[in-house]
């Protein structure tokens, strides 16, 4: 019977076209000795520079390969003709560092570690995106204002001759306004709650694209990229942060592109004249597009792109300078965002329109020692039942087990424990307040969590499998808990609540909010309403904005709007700014006072009750001047009321509910 070169005949052992360790897996000792002389050259050597590691090998038990140190490992040379290629490790052995760092290196833009982790990783992030489409509306705190924005933008472009028009001025040229671009635009296809969701499923896309970009870049588990889900929908986007969240999303990828630009240019290399300069090209239009997004998210990102860059040029060991010229050649891509930002921030600064408004609270914080121990709160804090925050807390502590299980192979690039140290140590000292924006500091936990999946050691090769795993169900529960929480009784009560209160309102008016219980509580039947005690189910103040759902649902102006910031794409034009409520009139419902020229100027209430008792609030709010107030609609805890018969004001008779407190001006409310 003939038989192809290097193929064994029935019955027969290994061949010395075999490789080394997969005859000893075999218990050949024949075909063992038939090794090719190559690679028995090649070991003999190895053995000859690290006897140590030589006597270690001798001592591997019979059908277990040998494995040098890093130190000293030799990489076969290719096959030759008649032998056959090396073999990969089988699927129940675990890979050493040297080789799992190859395999992450080489791995497609998709891969998660091999089919079924691949799977379950985008199958969880498509969970994600699920979990938007549960109800119509969404409890992000500020999203209702950016949906209203992209709206009105919308409205702007199609009707030339609207209310828009006369009311408001765009600012495209801004260095905030790439999701409201996308969100109004795909309003011209779609209506408003589908055109946001479809661009917060973009956010997490790139989230789930970005982390296994730089697990690849950097060599490390890609299994790891399941440890980001606890935070996708953290603590930034569910208080509403989407265009920061959207902006950090693509600075992550730039970040991706400088730790991997090696091998980029090495695959661009054989092309000719402007080709041979793609990847740097598409490096800059993404971190451009970064910086169209959102500044704060873009010098966060750009920390850790200087961070990287920096500390490649002072531990490489080439002459100084070549490794400045590669530290300015890696920049280089990176210099036009900055230089949009700088003309943003000229043009902003000499233009007519001006408002810092939070300026006032600039460097308000918190304790250091309070960021410490609400971490995981000030990372996640979406649920008040604490789930979210405990997955997360349990993923971090797989990585801290890994770690103290290192294996001392494992090698990580020295950039990586720069940029976890740059990450905590600005969480440390960025205040809650800074460049008259708010949260800041807590945006930054994202980023912690990021740069810990990437610099953690990886554990001995015979745990690191089992730990793999457990950051699979880690990655499940953060995506399931998400899906479940969205589609939760309580939740999609009050939000059903809200979506039916909007379609009754009329179209086009001028809208106050009062948001006397903006948390989302356990939804009790009468009489128990008002005895029993009814549980947070949000933890925070979700439905703070939702006066604003009104403007993306049916135009006219919110009196508490983003469209008084100049850094948005839509301002007011400044001859029509209508009156300003008091400062932090949101966080304050009984502040509102019809007679003043504001309460005049909003005469359309959206009210939310603190009980679904039935009850007509307005003589608590009104007073003797209650009969004046007409009822518009109602819904479980949600009332519209008109205000245009008002005559005068009276003080309230009876609060609905303790004055809230602004965590900008005053004690922040507990995360």
């Amino acid at each position: 019977m003939t038989t192809r070169r290097g193929e064994r005949e029935p019955g027969e052992g290994a061949e010395a076209t075999e490789p080394k360790d997969e005859a000893r897996r075999e218990g050949g000792e024949e075909a063992a000795e038939a090794e090719s002389a190559p690679l028995r050259e090649a070991r003999d050597e190895a053995r000859e520079a690290a006897p140590e590691a030589a006597e270690e090998a001798r001592e591997e038990p019979a059908g277990k390969p040998a494995r040098a140190p890093a130190s000293t490992r030799v990489t076969a040379a290719p096959a030759s003709a008649g032998q056959a290629a090396p073999a990969a490790p089988e699927d129940d052995e675990p890979a050493d560092a040297a080789t799992d760092e190859r395999l992450s290196r080489d791995a497609p833009w998709w891969d998660a570690g091999g089919a079924p982790y691949t799977a379950a990783y985008w199958g969880s992030l498509l969970l994600l995106i699920a979990g938007l489409f549960r109800n119509k509306l969404l409890p992000f705190v500020d999203y209702p204002q950016h949906l209203a924005l992209a709206a009105t933008l919308k409205r702007m472009i199609v009707g030339a001759g609207g209310p828009e028009r006369q009311l408001f001025e765009t600012n495209l040229a801004s260095y905030n306004s790439l999701f409201h671009v996308l969100v109004a635009v795909a309003n011209l296809l779609v209506p408003i709650d589908l055109a946001g969701k479809l661009v917060l499923s973009l956010y997490v896309f790139l989230v789930g694209y970005a982390t296994l970009a730089l697990l690849r870049a950097t060599g490390r588990p890609r299994a790891r990229a399941f440890l980001i889900l606890p935070v996708v929908f953290g603590y930034s986007v569910i208080w509403g942060f989407v265009n920061f969240g959207l902006g950090v999303s693509l600075q992550i990828v730039v970040l991706s592109r400088v730790l991997d630009r090696d091998r980029l240019l090495a695959t661009a290399h054989h092309h000719r004249g402007v080709r041979r300069f793609t990847p740097e090209l598409v490096t800059a239009v993404i971190a451009l597009l970064g910086a169209y997004t959102h500044l704060l998210a873009t010098a966060l990102g750009y920390m850790l792109m200087l961070v990287a860059i920096v500390a490649r040029a002072q531990t490489d060991r080439a002459p100084f300078f070549e490794r400045l010229g590669r530290a300015l050649r890696t920049g280089l891509p990176l210099l036009p965002a900055i230089g949009w930002c700088a003309f943003v921030y000229w043009r902003q600064t000499h233009g007519s329109f001006q408002n810092f408004e939070y300026g006032v609270a600039e460097g308000n914080d918190v304790f250091a020692m309070s960021k410490v121990k609400d971490f995981f709160t000030y990372a996640t804090g979406f649920r008040a039942d604490g789930f979210d925050a405990k997955v997360l807390s349990i993923g971090v502590g797989l990585l801290a087990i890994g770690a103290m299980l290192r294996d001392v192979e494992d090698a990580p690039p020295v950039a990586l424990r720069w940029l976890f140290v740059a990450s905590v140590v600005a969480y440390l000292i960025i205040p809650h307040v800074f460049w008259a924006t708010n949260f800041v500091f807590e945006r930054i936990t994202f980023l912690i969590v990021l740069t810990a999946i990437l610099w953690a050691p990886r554990a001995i090769p015979r745990f690191e499998q089992g730990l793999r795993l457990m950051y699979v169900s880690v990655g499940l529960a953060a995506a399931g808990g998400f899906f479940q929480f969205m589609g939760s009784p309580d939740l999609q009560k009050e939000l059903g609540d809200l979506d039916a209160i909007l379609a009754k309102m009329p179209d086009g008016r001028r809208v106050t909010g009062l948001l006397w219980d903006p948390i989302v509580r356990t939804h009790l039947p009468l009489p128990e309403s008002h005895t029993a005690e009814r549980t947070q189910v949000t933890a925070q103040y979700s439905l703070l904005h939702t006066a604003a759902y009104y403007v993306a649902h049916h135009g006219g102006e919110v009196a508490f709007s983003f469209t008084r910031t100049m850094s948005l794409p839509v301002h007011y034009r400044k001859e029509k700014m209508p009156p300003d409520p008091p400062p932090n009139f949101e966080w304050n419902p009984s502040e509102y006072r019809t007679s003043t020229s504001w309460g005049r100027y909003f005469d359309l209430v959206l009210m939310k009750t603190q009980w679904d008792d039935q009850v007509d609030p307005r003589a608590s709010v009104w007073g003797s001047h209650a009969a004046e107030v007409d009822v518009v609609a109602h819904q479980g805890k949600w009332w519209v009321f008109e205000t245009t018969r008002v005559t005068e004001d009276a003080p309230p008779v009876l609060p609905l509910q303790p004055e809230l407190t602004d965590p900008d001006f005053g004690e922040e409310p507990a995360p």
